[in-house]
């Protein structure tokens, strides 16, 4: 058994320590506090990246006017194109089509293709979906329903449809979206006024009434969309897209098509369309809402999808970065994005949950470290208490329809400790599992689905598919 001894620390705190060390490795104070502050250096620069890129977003728009809307940019036709995977998703493409169909505002001709796949034949759900084909709306609005026969993912269902259209620009929706009615527009709008070849809209969760779990999503996507992504494209010079509420232009979108083989089809197209100098822009405030997973299970398995697609790509765009047209600084930004991400997460992980145990008042307090370690600690902490204050302002400005969507966000930021630990665990299995090249099949994501949602907004009275009022969904 080792024997202790209660040693002094640096300042003078007595410590109980095994074998008389007045730390693990038996080293002098000096030197691991040195160390340690070096550590705590490089994590505290980049876990203020965040703070620092959002101080710059609020100085630039307060010096920059708002820009002047372009009253061609909507004038031209737009193809919209929803996804389906017929078996899980049966009982909510119906109401998407006739939301998007009667609520989405575009002055514009507008065409809604949903392309669907099916493992089987399913003669009622196929039934409603030829109904709506060839349907007229008022606004020059029409549906085209197509199947991909033999198409085994959302990536085969998008290639297939895509190839098949001649309008200038396309808008993606999962069969879940809800999308606001100026959300279209207002990409349109973004895309003309900075330039760029894709615009990546924010999405919410629209059925969080009883549910804590789409209350906390609904609170992670709002610090996501508003903070984190307007935030990362400052600092990478460039977004990324996220499968779904987005605007293409088609010439982009059709040349690069997506890959089947790679768990999150969206992140790798974002990384070879970056690589070859296209760029992608957010646009928060063009909102849609969509479905929460059916339970904690269902979020595990869409995050662990997400962590492995954005592995693959890591790995798959290792050394490609480093040779494309970029310029350094856009190549700076793409390692940003990829590249650094673990480096991004341990930081997290240390500010989180490692460096407050350690400086606990049960191990080495706070107040006996040198001062240069205490300063970089609370600087952490100003930043962070930046970035949550600001969310909680950003969630209060736009979420004023719903004026209690604040406090889910400051809890966010509360337990922010347990939501990095959880992703944390997350992504090293992820890498685990890319690693090994065990990476398994593509996961559906079962997601609780109201029926009449959607419909009876439609004056379209009881759900066309037949079913149980509340369903399990894949999306």
């Amino acid at each position: 058994v080792a024997s202790h001894d209660r040693t002094p620390g640096p300042h003078g705190i007595i410590r109980t320590t095994p074998m008389g060390c007045s730390n693990l490795f038996c080293l002098p104070p000096e030197v691991v506090e040195l160390a340690y502050f070096c550590v705590l250096s490089v994590a505290n620069i980049l876990n203020c990246l965040t703070a620092v890129a959002s101080i710059y977003l609020i100085l630039r728009r307060a010096c920059r006017e708002a820009p002047k809307r372009d009253s061609m940019a909507c004038t031209g036709p737009i193809s919209v194109v929803i996804p389906c995977y017929l078996p899980n998703e049966e009982n909510l493409i119906v109401a998407t089509v006739m939301h998007i169909a009667t609520c989405l505002e575009w002055p514009g001709r507008l065409t809604l293709y949903v392309v669907y796949n099916t493992p089987h034949r399913m003669p009622a759900a196929e039934l409603a979906l030829r109904a709506l084909d060839g349907r007229t709306f008022p606004g020059g609005r029409t549906v085209v329903i197509l199947e991909a026969e033999g198409s085994t993912s959302k990536a085969e269902n998008l290639n297939f449809c895509i190839s098949r259209l001649t309008d200038p620009h396309i808008a993606l929706y999962d069969a879940d979206h809800r999308p606001e009615p100026g959300s279209l527009v207002a990409m349109m709008h973004h895309m003309a006024w900075r330039k760029c070849h894709v615009v990546q809209g924010s999405t919410y969760i629209r059925n969080t009434h009883g549910s804590l779990l789409a209350k906390a999503v609904d609170a992670e996507f709002f610090v996501t969309h508003f903070v984190y992504f307007p935030a990362m494209e400052a600092l990478a010079g460039t977004g990324n897209f996220g499968g779904s509420n987005a605007l293409w232009q088609a010439a982009v979108l059709k040349k690069y098509g997506f890959d089947r083989l790679m768990h999150c089809e969206d992140v790798d197209v974002s990384a070879r369309i970056i690589l070859d100098n296209h760029r992608i822009c957010f646009c928060p405030t063009a909102r849609s809402g969509e479905l929460s997973p059916a339970g904690f299970g269902a979020l595990v398995t869409q995050r662990l999808r997400w962590f492995i697609g954005w592995e693959q790509c890591t790995a798959k765009y290792l050394l490609p970065a480093f040779f494309s047209p970029l310029t350094w600084r856009r190549k700076l930004g793409f390692v940003y994005m990829f590249h650094f991400r673990w480096a991004l997460l341990v930081s997290a992980f240390m500010g989180a949950c490692i460096n407050p145990v350690i400086m606990s008042p049960f191990l080495y307090p706070l107040w006996t470290w040198s001062f240069e370690v205490r300063w970089c600690v609370y600087v952490t902490l100003l930043a962070y208490t930046f970035v949550a204050l600001y969310s909680v302002c950003s969630c209060m400005w736009h979420e004023r329809a719903r004026p209690f969507s604040w406090l889910g966000v400051a809890l966010f930021f509360v337990l922010g400790w347990a939501y990095i630990a959880w992703h944390a665990m997350l992504q090293t299995v992820a890498l685990a599992r890319v690693a090994r090249g065990a990476v398994g099949e593509w996961t559906v994501t079962r997601r609780t689905a109201d029926l009449t949602d959607g419909l009876r907004k439609a004056g379209l009275g009881e759900p066309l598919l037949n079913g149980s009022h509340r369903r399990v969904a894949g999306v």
